[in-house]
């Protein structure tokens, strides 16, 4: 079986289309749970306790398009704390075709967090790009 690029994941966030299907990387979205470790008196091994799993702030990113970008940009703008949404992560094979049979990472109740704007360079030839950051509610 051969391995994966990290190019080879469709990121999708749902309630944005039109040319706007799948977005380009994803950083964060992690599950965590605190732990603590507690002693009975005299005992030399800890008892381990944990905190219910909480999911990382999610950060969606892509290039930017004027024409295809910027109104949506502005509209998600006036939507920060207030847009909910799903967002999913689906593995692919090297063409991008879904994998059958494996379900990707589904992001539920994502909050609109944080909209970062491109950020002009006039001494740079990189390409310009814009993020999404979301608080996510649950991941399965």
């Amino acid at each position: 079986m051969a391995k994966a690029a990290n190019r080879q994941f469709l990121i999708r966030i749902d309630g944005l289309s039109g040319g706007w299907d799948y977005w380009a990387s994803k950083s964060g979205g992690e599950v965590t749970a605190d732990s603590n470790k507690v002693y009975d008196g005299g005992s030399l091994i800890a008892d381990v306790l944990a905190s219910p799993p909480e999911v990382g702030d999610l950060t969606i990113s892509r290039p930017y398009d004027p024409d295809r970008d910027q109104a949506i940009i502005n509209m998600l703008i006036g939507q920060v704390g207030n847009w909910r949404t799903t967002i999913s992560v689906t593995p692919t094979y090297g063409d991008l075709t879904t994998v059958r049979g494996v379900k990707g990472r589904v992001y539920s109740n994502a909050l609109l967090i944080g909209v970062r704007e491109p950020e002009p360079d006039a001494s740079s030839g990189d390409a310009a790009d814009y993020e999404l950051t979301f608080a996510v509610g649950s991941a399965s």
